[in-house]
């Protein structure tokens, strides 16, 4: 693939996903800091196709742009989004080149708690400064396995979908 149609793709994913990420945003939430992170299912896909490079030029891209439209660039909830984003990014990355034999939906768990996880150190670290708020950890691994399997199992159903018909 040329220069020019990575740049094409990268683009044309970006704004995919960046369209769920601000799609989502509109749906009202039972908890003010629950997001399904629906926009992850394109870089979940993504990491079976593609190089580290690509997908995270795509989800700093999406969670940029995503921020952006909905008017958060700059604020904490950027920052958060963007580091648990990265990190649930290379541990995706890792799991999956590891050769494990995780499906989608493990892998998109491990994402999920993990992002969740490195939230909540963020918000530790610039938001709330006490160590008290480490007792949302349970639960939150809880809603990243929740989370984790819906993206997963969307995931899933949307690689059975389009293999092979489409770009990724």
């Amino acid at each position: 693939m040329n220069q020019e149609n990575k740049i094409t793709l990268a683009a044309f994913y970006t704004a995919l996903a960046a369209s769920i990420y601000i799609i989502e945003s509109l749906i009202p939430r039972p908890l003010p800091f629950l997001k399904f992170g629906l926009a992850n299912v394109i870089i979940l896909l993504l990491l079976y196709r593609y190089n580290l490079g690509f997908v995270l030029t795509v989800a700093v891209g999406k969670t940029i742009l995503g921020s952006l439209i909905i008017g958060t660039l700059i604020s904490p909830t950027t920052i958060m989004s963007l580091s648990g984003g990265l990190v649930a990014l290379l541990i995706m990355f890792t799991l999956i080149n590891m050769k494990l034999g995780l499906s989608l939906v493990g892998v998109s768990i491990a994402g999920a708690v993990f992002h969740n996880l490195t939230q909540l150190v963020v918000v530790r670290i610039i938001l709330v400064q006490e160590n008290k708020i480490f007792y949302l950890t349970s639960l939150l691994i809880i809603l990243g396995i929740v989370t984790g399997i819906i993206t997963g199992f969307l995931a899933f159903i949307i690689n059975q979908k389009i293999r092979g018909k489409l770009l990724i």
